[in-house]
């Protein structure tokens, strides 16, 4: 688990940058506000296919985190994050590498 990585989503979330969810996270592509999808590696295989179904795989990053670690980082079981500011979606990659 990438310590860093849960403590600069907590740091997103207080920043008021993420999108979290399904419907919220297409939302936001749509509306060209997102720079990264994280993707959880439980996140259901159904919703993945849906979430590869909108062509927006240039920005879809998977994650060897869990739901769980996600709710423990940001308080929200989520499978699907947006990272709606450019800046701190290009630190996160960073993070991922």
């Amino acid at each position: 688990m990438n310590r860093n990585l849960l403590s600069f989503l907590g740091i997103c979330k207080k920043s008021g940058k993420l999108s979290l969810g399904f419907e919220s996270c297409i939302d936001a592509l749509k509306k060209k506000k997102s720079h990264l999808i994280l993707i959880t590696q439980d996140l259901s295989e159904n919703t993945k296919k849906k979430l590869y179904k909108h062509d927006y795989m240039e920005c879809i990053f998977p994650i060897e985190l869990s739901i769980n670690d996600i709710n423990l980082a940001i308080g929200s079981l989520v499978g699907v994050i947006s990272v709606n500011d450019k800046n701190l979606a290009g630190k996160i990659k960073s993070l991922l590498k």
